[in-house]
C-alpha cells in the first residue's frame, strides 16, 4: 500500500518545513531517485500548491521530544537499580508502572503536534 507524503502551502515555505517533508519521505523508503510531484488546484492545474511524493512504507516520527527532567532522573535511577541488582525486579514492579504511566502521560502531550 502506498502513501502519500505532502507539502502544501499558502504562501511561502520555510527550509524547516522542506527539511521535514524531505525527512518524512526518507524514513517511509523514498530515496534520491523517486520523483516529486506537483500538487496543483483542481480547476487551475497552473496555480502550485504544493509537493507529494508516493512511499510505499509508513514515516517514523523524525522530531525528538523532550523528555521532562523528572522523568529522566527517575527512568535513570530505576535502570541503574535494575543493572545493581540481582535480577529479580519484582520489588521494582509498582515503581515501574508508575514510571510508564508518566512517561505515557508525556508523550501523549505531544501526540498530533506538528
Amino acid at each position: 500500500m502506498a502513501i502519500n507524503i505532502e507539502l502544501t502551502w499558502d504562501e511561502s515555505v520555510t527550509v524547516g518545513e522542506v527539511e521535514e517533508f524531505i525527512a518524512q519521505a526518507k524514513s517511509a523508503g523514498v530515496d534520491s531517485t523517486t520523483v516529486i510531484e506537483e500538487i496543483t488546484h483542481d480547476q487551475d492545474p497552473s496555480l502550485q500548491l504544493g509537493w507529494r511524493v508516493a512511499a510505499q512504507g509508513v514515516p517514523r516520527p523524525v522530531r525528538d521530544v523532550a523528555m521532562p527532567h523528572r522523568l529522566m532522573w527517575n527512568l535513570h535511577s530505576l535502570l541503574e537499580q535494575i543493572a545493581s541488582g540481582d535480577g529479580d525486579v519484582r520489588a521494582l514492579q509498582s515503581e515501574v508502572m508508575s514510571l510508564d504511566a508518566d512517561l505515557w502521560n508525556a508523550l501523549m502531550k505531544h501526540v498530533g503536534d506538528e
